[in-house]
């Protein structure tokens, strides 16, 4: 009986604080902040990798990320592009580098070395070309080979953008 009252009382008691001005649920996206590119003191540094088939939109992911804009009509990534960004997060600073990977056949045993130390690493597929969609399995397999135990993985469906081929 005094256990259900406890229960009853914590309950009451949360249900006050939630609606006390002292509690503010957080806005994740308020503790964010994109930095210039040129800042130098860091606490943190991501290495994140885009991995998939070519033409998949990997280059305008990346683009679209660090420069917020959409290129339609871009030339096909030759072996890698590198690019990095800062962000401000919870009063931490975080670089991001991102390494943008050309998914031809014939350059697959060049990015290899990409994949050491990866924080990250994202496979893209479109979602207009069920080839691309096929090859999943063989990007996360590279992956497991090449990346440590740690390595995180998103998955995205890409060019949703392209109704007319889906």
């Amino acid at each position: 009986m005094d256990s259900e009252k406890n229960l009853n009382n914590k309950e009451k008691e949360l249900e006050d604080r939630k609606q006390s001005e002292e509690y503010k649920e957080e806005d994740e996206s308020d503790n964010c902040e994109k930095l210039p590119s040129d800042y130098v003191k860091y606490d943190f540094n991501y290495k994140i990798i885009i991995i998939g088939d070519s033409g998949v939109g990997k280059t305008c992911l990346m683009n679209r990320a660090i420069d917020g804009e959409f290129t339609e009509k871009i030339q096909p990534t030759l072996g890698f592009e590198y690019r990095h960004f800062f962000l401000k997060y919870k009063e931490k600073v975080l670089k991001l580098e991102i390494w943008d990977t050309c998914g031809q056949e014939a350059y697959r045993s060049l990015i290899k070395g990409f994949f050491n130390n990866a924080s990250l690493a994202i496979i893209v597929y479109g979602i207009n070309d069920e080839k691309t969609f096929d090859s999943i399995n063989e990007w996360i397999r590279q992956c497991k080979l090449n990346c440590t135990p740690e390595t995180k993985f998103i998955l995205i469906g890409n060019k949703s953008d392209v109704p007319d081929e889906q």
